[in-house]
């Protein structure tokens, strides 16, 4: 077998070891990671990884090299070692999660060190998004590393998408109303500041999408985001955005039965 060439068996070994690796964080004694929250993840990476496929038919990229990296590509996301964001390592995951992607392609998988490279460098590549890019600005005065490659862009893509729906404008504001974050004082714990930064940041994300075929499946998303903020204007505390969240993802369900 060409161990340059990326293979269905592959995708699955690489799925079944990321599953390893946040289990591994939940069975540390004191995690806070647990079953719910790698269910979360996990979730999320299967339709990122749906949305790198689909980007890379309309856009004619490498779907499989692109699809490993979409697997791969929050592999240090329950890092806890960033507690303050919940198990959530939003800030440096892209880093660690570059050697550990590079580590897994090698060893797991044994594929070629080019293979590796490649699949470390869309993964280092994929968190430059305005809220991230500031945080890094303003605590590390640095720059993201900004995607180059056609693939390190589509990765990019696929994760923005997956953040521009309901559930991404709703983890940002959960996010931000965490006590003792920078975001909560920021906000000052205000739930409707919370709801206004969140949907600074998710329209930020929509303005980043390069692929046309990305910005076809975030369309109907974004609509979605924005009929749940119209019916925010009344909520009042972080209780009351819960109750209005899962009210809003329930009635969406119910439409499509």
């Amino acid at each position: 077998m060409d161990r340059r060439v990326v293979t269905p068996d592959d995708l699955r070994r690489a799925r079944a070891v990321l599953a390893e690796t946040y289990e591994a964080e939940g069975a540390i004694p004191g995690s806070p990671v647990n079953h719910e929250l790698i269910q979360l993840n996990l979730q999320h990476t299967d339709r990122v990884q749906r949305a790198a496929q689909a980007i890379a038919e309309g856009e004619g990229l490498d779907a499989a090299l692109l699809e490993l990296a979409a697997v791969l590509h929050d592999v240090a996301k329950l890092d806890h070692r960033d507690t303050t964001s919940g198990g959530i390592d939003t800030w440096h995951h892209h880093h660690r999660g570059a050697s550990a992607a590079r580590k897994i392609v090698l060893a797991d998988l044994g594929k070629t060190g080019s293979v590796a490279d490649s699949i470390a460098a869309m993964v280092e590549r994929h968190s430059d998004i305005p809220f991230i890019r500031r945080y890094w600005q303003n605590v590390y005065a640095a720059l993201l590393p900004s995607p180059r490659t056609p693939e390190e862009f589509a990765l990019r893509d696929a994760d923005v998408i997956d953040m521009l729906w309901v559930g991404g404008l709703g983890k940002i504001v959960f996010f931000r109303q965490i006590p003792g974050s920078d975001f909560y004082s920021e906000d000052g714990g205000d739930i409707q500041k919370a709801i206004a930064s969140a949907r600074t940041s998710f329209i930020e994300a929509a303005e980043v999408l390069v692929f046309p075929t990305a910005r076809a499946l975030a369309a109907p998303r974004m609509a979605a985001a924005e009929a749940f903020c119209a019916e925010l204007t009344s909520v009042a505390s972080r209780d009351e955005f819960g109750e209005a969240y899962h009210g809003f993802l329930k009635r969406l369900d119910a439409s499509r039965l």
